[in-house]
């Protein structure tokens, strides 16, 4: 789920030591920042299995979550940082280990280094110019989220780098381990993406490369959700994945648009329950998206994208309105519709299958930071 972080308050470190956070003898240039989201609401989906669905929502928009993120001032330019979060469910108050967890240095002239379980550099660098990775949030992502825009898998095992900002560039690369004796590449990840900014316009490119995918459990990735033959979705291990992506978008006073292309190919692949070979897999997502900002406290969004996966295609539209209340607290409604070719499955991100080629979400929240 997507995960955007709303920072609203300092406090000292040696507050936080009471919470067993961080040592009782921190130094004073420290600070600790708590931080959190919660996001719920209630959704009809048209097809889930061949029958009308009604449910409580989490996270239709951001993942509900809560984080500590803190930095120690090393002198010299110099930085200690580090992140917590947790991501759960409002309704369920299930915990869900899509949040990252990394500590590392950074340097106000050449960047930082992270280690841990973090995000990759489609989420950094490409994901921002989609709705889903955006405004739109979670139900938005393309078809089984498979260019990753949604971060719907962080990496573990990961060294990062991010540059400092210089002239509106900015880059960064990733190193997910496989943590396996022997087995150096199997489940092993690596990502690279730059931006730039100028002005009204943003522009950025990301790519990720995934060897042996879900093969190890401790590895970088878990295994990955695909379509089945039946309109169905399998988990699927796969021997290499690569997906690329490129975006931009440009703002036009209170109104922006953005476009985004990314490609997703799958080589290798197996079901993760029964071992058995499947066809690989590929996937080219192609959106325009639109966030006007009607008044100061009303957002209107929307999107298009078409997917053509190998044998199948996907359309998918949405649209979402928004009221905000206060800083921290707002409310939305949105609705998406997917449509499949005949024999691939719909699928709305969040939802289950459809027993047809088409499924409709429409839906309303309350969202609150804190």
């Amino acid at each position: 789920m997507s995960a955007k972080q709303n920072k609203f308050f300092s406090i000292p470190a040696t507050t936080a030591a009471t919470l067993a956070f961080l040592s009782a003898n921190a130094h004073a240039q420290s600070s600790v920042t708590l931080y959190g989201e919660l996001d719920t609401g209630l959704a009809y989906v048209s097809n889930v299995g061949g029958n009308a669905q009604y449910k409580t929502t989490t996270g239709l928009i951001d993942g509900s979550y809560w984080g500590l993120q803190g930095s120690e001032d090393l002198g010299g330019g110099n930085k200690a940082i580090f992140s917590l979060e947790r991501g759960f469910s409002v309704t369920t108050g299930e915990g869900f280990d899509d949040h990252p967890f990394y500590v590392g240095l950074g340097n106000e002239a050449y960047g930082t280094v992270a280690l841990g379980l973090q995000y990759d550099s489609i989420h950094d660098y490409f994901a921002p110019f989609t709705l889903t990775g955006g405004a739109g949030g979670t139900a938005f992502a393309h078809p089984f989220d498979n260019d990753n825009a949604n971060n719907s898998y962080l990496a573990r095992n990961s060294v990062k780098y991010t540059s400092a900002p210089f002239g509106g560039f900015s880059f960064g690369g990733m190193y997910a381990f496989s943590n396996g004796a022997g087995q150096f590449a199997n489940n092993r990840a690596y990502s690279i993406g730059a931006n730039y900014q100028n002005g009204p316009l943003n522009a950025g490119a990301a790519y990720l490369h995934v060897n042996g995918r879900g093969n190890t459990a401790g590895g970088a990735y878990d295994t990955v959700n695909l379509p089945g033959p039946n309109r169905d979705v399998f988990e699927a291990n796969v021997r290499t994945q690569n997906t690329y992506g490129v975006g931009a978008s440009y703002a036009l006073g209170d109104f922006t648009v953005g476009t985004a292309w990314s490609r997703s190919t799958y080589s290798g692949v197996t079901d993760a329950d029964s071992g058995s070979a499947v066809p690989s897999a590929g996937f080219s997502n192609y959106e325009i998206n639109g966030l006007y900002q009607l008044t100061p406290t009303v957002w209107l969004a929307g999107m298009y994208t078409y997917t053509k996966g190998s044998g199948a295609h996907w359309n998918e539209g949405a649209l979402q309105a928004g009221y905000q209340f206060s800083k921290r607290t707002d409310t939305y409604v949105e609705t998406v519709y997917q449509r499949a070719s005949s024999g691939a499955p719909a699928v709305i991100n969040t939802s289950d299958p459809s027993a047809g080629r088409g499924q409709l979400l429409v839906a309303a929240g309350i969202r609150h930071r804190f």
